[in-house]
C-alpha cells in the first residue's frame, strides 16, 4: 500500500489496483491485522465469491473462485485455480496453514494466462510476504490465546545490512 493507493503485482510488475485491467481483490497486511485473520482460509471473509475448505475426507483441500471448484483429490496438479507464494507456484496444501508475516494476498478472478508459468481457468491467488525495510531496523510480535488451550504467537525482525541496498528479515510462528 502506497499512501491510500493499493499496489498489486497482478501483471508481474507493481501497479495501482486502479490501473490493472483485471478483477483483483487485494487483502493487505493491515486488513489482516485489523480483522485478526490467522489462517489462510479466513480470507474468504473479506473476498466475495471465494470459498475454501478441507475436503470431506479430510485429506485434501477445496477452493472455488467464480463458482468453479478446485479439488486437489480430483484435479491433481491441473487445478482451475493456481496458487503462488512469492511468485513461485505452490500447492494449496502448503497455503492452508496458519499465516504469519504476510504482506498482501491478491485474488485474481477469471482466466489467467501463463504470465506466471501456468494457465488457470478460474483465477489465481498470490501470497506475498512482508519485505524488510532497507533503511532502518524493525519488527513485530503479536499473539492470540484461546481459552481452550490454543495459541498463535508470531513475529518478525528486519535489519538493514547495507543501507538502502541489502536487508534481512526473519519471521516465525508458534
Amino acid at each position: 500500500v502506497a499512501g491510500d493507493d493499493i499496489v498489486v503485482t497482478a501483471r508481474r510488475r507493481d501497479e495501482s489496483v486502479q490501473d490493472v485491467p483485471l478483477v483483483v481483490q487485494a487483502v493487505t497486511a493491515s486488513d489482516m491485522a485489523k480483522l485478526n485473520l490467522r489462517d489462510f482460509k479466513e480470507i474468504t471473509t473479506v473476498v466475495p465469491g471465494l470459498q475454501m475448505g478441507t475436503n470431506a475426507n479430510g485429506i485434501g483441500t477445496t477452493s472455488s473462485v467464480r463458482g468453479v471448484n478446485y479439488d486437489v483429490n480430483a484435479s491433481g496438479n491441473n487445478g482451475t485455480i493456481e496458487f503462488y507464494f512469492n511468485d513461485a507456484p505452490t500447492s494449496a496444501a502448503v497455503l492452508f496453514t496458519p499465516m504469519f508475516d504476510i504482506g498482501q494476498i491478491e485474488v485474481l478472478r477469471g482466466p489467467q494466462g501463463t504470465l506466471r508459468g501456468r494457465a488457470s481457468p478460474s483465477g489465481s491467488i498470490t501470497i506475498t510476504t512482508r519485505r524488510p525495510d532497507m533503511s532502518e531496523p524493525g519488527g513485530y510480535v503479536t499473539g492470540t490465546i484461546k481459552n481452550i488451550g490454543g495459541h498463535n504467537v508470531n513475529g518478525a525482525i528486519g535489519v538493514p545490512i547495507i543501507a538502502d541496498k541489502l536487508a534481512i528479515r526473519v519471521a516465525g510462528l508458534t
